[in-house]
């Protein structure tokens, strides 16, 4: 299925911004996520047509303004999500959680420990939509400070609970954002939880399996999950291709299947916050035992908990594509430098990691477009950030945001300075640098 292309006038003018000036500072923060980031105190570079400066006292006031809701920012978001994501149309939505480390940043007011003793920062929970394979947007995006959870869904700081209550709320609100849409809600093994697993009853899931020493029934009797798994014998079905951190690889895939049935009380909480177990009515789980194996590399082993019909193989193609929000965390860290931004507050980083989804979009987007014309902007900007030219180095999106950062600057020079003083802006740097343009004489 052919998506629209996205336009980010269109998609913010109906955003539910007090005034078309903050719709219009929006557009401009938007493109400037693309251009990336600078160690001014805000972070924020200038878009092509716009100083330094006067951009920066923008954004600063953008970002304490009063009308400038979570809600509203993200509003344009969801707009675009149902526009990308038809009725009856299957996509995948990949739910996790992530730590922003922002220990060395001692401006900033409400930092919580995060990962260890020694590290300081937030907790980012984010949702993910993916169509075909690619990634449309991200539907939650959740900041966990001192205060609470500043989520996309709502203004007012949310208590934290635990990450398997934000994924409750998050499922929630992705199948009441894309009603009459197939979704299908992934989950690696953080969030192996029987209550989780019964709140996803109606839905339609793949979580991977962490507690294998669970009791489940059988055939009418109790045993370990992990102890029924030794009896089943595991046939090849084919070949997975699984993303690596550079490029890809192709995996021979083994699976075997059952069904159990969950009939033990959940134990969420009651470890940490002494509450009882909480009893739920039995529920019945298909389970999908898989291994990838590859020459040379140890073999992967993945139990995985699902209520898919579809065949085991699809299974876990589906899972997957959980890959896609491990690699938006990545983007945002090290394409958009989400861990270097000067923000003081969570609340400012909240809101500017919304804009960010929207920059993520249109990256996406040009990932994903197979027009002629799509493909040869995408080809010259991945050039400018470094791509090879080589067919089996994939073009991803934190290249093309580096390109765009080269592109988005030459744009500016050009606008401010005329040719011939950048010329001589060259001409003045060669005694220093070596020899920067191409061609000597008149110009």
């Amino acid at each position: 299925m052919r998506r629209s292309m996205l336009n980010l006038e269109t998609l913010l003018q109906d955003a539910p911004l007090p005034d078309q000036r903050l719709r219009r500072r929006a557009a401009k923060l938007v493109q400037s996520m693309v251009r990336g980031h600078s160690p001014s105190s805000l972070g924020c570079l200038a878009p092509a047509d716009d100083t330094q400066e006067a951009f920066t006292r923008g954004a600063y006031r953008f970002f304490d303004h009063e009308g400038v809701t979570r809600t509203a920012l993200h509003a344009p978001m969801q707009a675009r999500l149902r526009e990308q994501v038809s009725p009856s149309q299957t996509a995948c939505v990949a739910h996790d959680v992530s730590v922003l480390n922002y220990t060395g940043h001692q401006r900033k007011e409400d930092l919580i420990p995060v990962g260890n003793d020694h590290t300081f920062g937030y907790e980012l929970f984010q949702t993910l939509v993916i169509v075909e394979g690619s990634p449309i947007g991200a539907a939650v995006t959740e900041l966990r400070a001192q205060s609470g959870v500043l989520s996309s869904l709502c203004d007012e700081p949310l208590p934290f609970v635990d990450h398997l209550e934000q994924a409750e709320r998050a499922v929630d609100a992705v199948e009441k954002l894309l009603p009459q849409r197939h979704l299908i809600h992934l989950f690696d093994r953080e969030f192996d939880d029987v209550k989780l697993l019964r709140h996803l009853a109606d839905r339609r899931y793949v979580v991977r399996c962490r507690n294998l020493s669970r009791l489940v029934a059988v055939h009418g009797q109790q045993r370990s999950l992990g102890t029924h798994l030794l009896s089943l014998k595991l046939q090849p079905v084919g070949e997975v291709t699984r993303r690596l951190a550079r490029g890809q690889a192709t995996y021979e895939l083994r699976v075997a299947q059952t069904q159990v049935t969950l009939v033990r009380p959940s134990l969420r909480g009651v470890q940490k916050r002494r509450q009882k177990p909480q009893p739920g009515a039995p529920l019945t789980v298909r389970v999908v035992v898989s291994e990838l194996h590859r020459e040379g590399e140890k073999t992967l082993r993945w139990v995985l908990l699902t209520n898919l019909a579809e065949p085991a193989f699809s299974v876990v193609e589906r899972y997957l594509c959980r890959w896609k929000i491990e690699r938006l965390f990545y983007f945002e860290k090290i394409g958009f430098r989400l861990e270097c931004w000067h923000q003081e507050n969570a609340e400012r980083i909240a809101r500017r990691l919304l804009l960010v989804q929207m920059a993520a979009s249109c990256v996406y987007q040009l990932s994903a477009a197979s027009d002629d014309k799509s493909v040869q902007l995408r080809q010259t900007l991945a050039k400018l950030g470094g791509w090879s030219g080589r067919r089996k180095d994939p073009v991803g999106p934190t290249m093309l945001l580096r390109g765009a950062l080269l592109f988005l600057g030459a744009m500016q020079l050009i606008q401010i300075h005329t040719k011939q003083e950048l010329f001589a802006i060259a001409k003045s740097l060669e005694p220093f640098l070596g020899q920067i343009l191409r061609r000597k004489g008149k110009m």
